[in-house]
């Protein structure tokens, strides 16, 4: 039992509409009137006028193709002109899904690829635009039966949406796209592998509670497993997906597995639960004006009744699901309704009738490219020529029926070495873009490291010199602050040796005046002595009075010829000596110095405390510091020293 065309289609109308009913939902149940009125305010946002046009799209996507479109590319305009290449992608995936809905595959396909136009593969916030375009032109070429292309899209699908931002929409559209990757293998009749791929979409979707996605998982393995002819575990599955379809109150999905249901009896050949299913189902398909599925319906009711042999029962049901198919988009089941009347035809021998209307069919499914179709027409004309005794064109047919399905059959093998080719290529392309991220990694960590000791050294580097600038102006702060106080030091120095100056050259004045009077007064001793001399003095008393006297000036006048020689040499030895000490010995105090000068002119510390009105003890204290001052070694005479100076 294969579902080759009926399948993809279903599953795809069940997230379709499951996402329309999300949307719809998201708007707070919002009525295509109520949105219509929204759009037609002129004072609505842009960003908002966008959403609203976009809503409206949606809602009509399986109703009217030509309102959604309009609505679609309304927004698609108002995007293009904000040059938002994200959301004109979006839009033409939007509008890729009308064309999906209708089974309009090459306008569905020219609008993906126009989608890849505006996406940037190597841009993380476009992956999940790449992931779902692919996916859908995944689905139309599986629908087209090209399985190599349909399994190369959804690889790319399943690649990008695994990379895309993490998000639970995203974490949906993965899981679903698993499911499409099941579907590709459940054509291939490689069950195995659809099973493996369905069960990893399950688990993926349970995991983000998507009850959907969870409903849809457990439809394809109930499939696989009919296929399979393993009717107990189809059967476990499909009341999975029941109650799956059932706790998120999604009709299409609930009457699809209602469908599979009985197509599972059908294939049991348990026929009265089949009717009873299917009775079940089209009650269901009339109460929610499912057009798609009253004809499937329909269909699997004539096969009901035409294998129980009630062809009149069977032919109302035909005609009828002729009448309902009329209501669905495209021509999808025009083949089998053609092949269930020649059925009957044939029953009542009225082959001529019967070949009729497959040959008109044969021309659709030609201009359809439904090869499939072709050949399961080509065989049925086969057995009616062959009934109705006409060989030669029973032959005729029957070559064609061989040599389409010869054809068909190694388009198959083909596919199924292409699909593991794609596989392979897909395997390796993984693989490398694996060891290249990881070299990509590695090599961004390294980088990293390297920016980080790059930064830390120009901090350090950054640091050095701002704590080498803030040195050199505290520096040149200090040495200015230093120069300024030494300049002051000089200032105070040289106003000291000034006043020490008019000191020295005021005492010289007065020694000079001192020496001047003096000798004034040794001139006038002179002239007494002269007048004492020139006395005539008899008396012997008197006489030793005057020699006394004269005696007493004599001295007087020695006294003071040696205190004007030593002014003189005090007046020399300040003007030299003074000038030396003052040089070497800045640290010198004024009574050290003329302690120092007394010393250098031979004098004796009493006479010194004599000149200076000091005690004897205090003289030899200055000696004592004098010593310390001038570093004079121990041992070493300080008059000599002081004299060598």
């Amino acid at each position: 039992m294969k579902f080759t065309f009926l399948f993809p289609v279903v599953f795809l109308f069940c997230s379709l509409l499951c996402l329309a009913q999300d949307t719809q939902s998201l708007n707070g149940e919002k009525s295509i009137s109520v949105l219509r009125q929204e759009i037609g305010n002129r004072d609505l946002p842009q960003n908002d006028l966008i959403s609203t046009l976009n809503e409206l799209g949606e809602l009509y996507y399986g109703e009217n193709a030509d309102s959604a479109r309009y609505f679609l590319k309304r927004a698609l305009n108002l995007n293009v002109i904000r040059n938002d290449s994200v959301a004109i992608a979006d839009s033409y995936i939007n509008l890729s899904i009308v064309g999906l809905f209708h089974g309009e595959y090459d306008e569905t396909l020219k609008y993906t690829d126009s989608a890849f136009l505006y996406v940037n593969k190597k841009n993380r916030k476009h992956f999940q635009n790449v992931g779902l375009a692919s996916s859908i032109a995944g689905i139309v070429h599986n629908n087209q039966e090209n399985m190599d292309l349909a399994f190369e899209r959804i690889l790319e699908a399943n690649r990008f949406l695994s990379k895309a931002p993490d998000n639970e929409e995203t974490r949906s559209y993965l899981a679903e796209s698993y499911s499409d990757l099941a579907l590709i293998y459940f054509n291939l009749d490689n069950y195995e592998d659809a099973i493996k791929s369905s069960t990893e979409g399950l688990r993926r979707a349970k995991l983000i509670n998507d009850e959907r996605s969870v409903a849809d998982g457990y439809d394809i393995l109930a499939a696989s497993y009919t296929a399979m002819e393993e009717y107990g575990m189809a059967e476990k599955y499909l009341d999975s997906a029941e109650a799956a379809f059932t706790k998120i109150d999604f009709t299409p999905g609930l009457l699809s597995v209602q469908s599979d249901k009985g197509r599972l009896y059908l294939a049991k050949k348990e026929y009265s639960k089949a009717n009873s299913q299917f009775q079940k189902t089209l009650k269901m398909g009339k109460e929610s004006n499912d057009n798609y599925i009253q004809t499937a319906i329909l269909l699997d009711l004539g096969k009901l009744a035409f294998e129980n042999n009630q062809l009149g029962l069977s032919k109302k049901y035909i005609d009828s699901a002729e009448v309902t198919s009329m209501k669905t988009p495209g021509s999808m089941f025009s083949n089998e309704i053609a092949l269930a009347k020649s059925k009957i035809l044939r029953d009542n021998k009225n082959y001529n009738e019967a070949i009729e209307i497959i040959k008109d069919n044969i021309a659709h499914v030609k201009a359809e490219n439904l090869r499939e179709s072709e050949k399961v027409a080509y065989e049925e004309l086969y057995e009616l020529y062959k009934e109705k005794g006409d060989m030669e064109n029973s032959f005729l047919y029957f070559e064609k029926f061989t040599q389409l399905n010869d054809t068909l059959r190694e388009e198959l093998q083909n596919s199924r070495i292409n699909v593991l080719r794609v596989e392979h290529n897909y395997n390796e392309l993984v693989a490398d873009l694996e060891t290249t991220e990881a070299q990509l990694q590695i090599a961004s960590e390294a980088q990293k490291r390297i920016k980080l000791r790059n930064y830390f050294t120009i901090g350090i580097a950054g640091l050095i010199i701002l704590f080498a600038i803030f040195g050199f102006f505290r520096q040149r702060k200090l040495n200015r602050v230093r120069r300024s106080v030494l300049e002051s030091k000089q200032e105070i120095l040289k106003v000291k040796q000034e006043a020490l100056d008019n000191k020295v050259q005021f005492k010289n004045k007065q020694i000079t005046d001192f020496a001047i009077h003096i000798s004034e007064k040794n001139e006038l001793l002179e002239k007494i002595k002269s007048k004492l001399k020139g006395i005539k003095v008899i008396n012997d008393t008197y006489k030793d009075m005057v020699n006394d006297t004269l005696h007493f000036i004599n001295n007087d006048i020695e006294q003071n010829k040696e205190k004007i020689q030593l002014y003189q040499q005090v007046n020399e030895t300040n003007d030299s000596f003074r000038a030396k000490i003052d040089q070497m010995y800045t640290t010198l105090s004024d009574k050290e110095k003329k302690v120092a000068t007394m010393l250098r002119l031979g004098q004796t510390s009493k006479q010194i405390a004599l000149q200076l009105n000091i005690s004897a003890a205090s003289v030899d204290n200055y000696r004592y510091t004098l010593r310390k001052k001038m570093n004079i070694p121990k041992g070493e005479s300080l008059k000599m020293f002081i004299q060598n100076i």
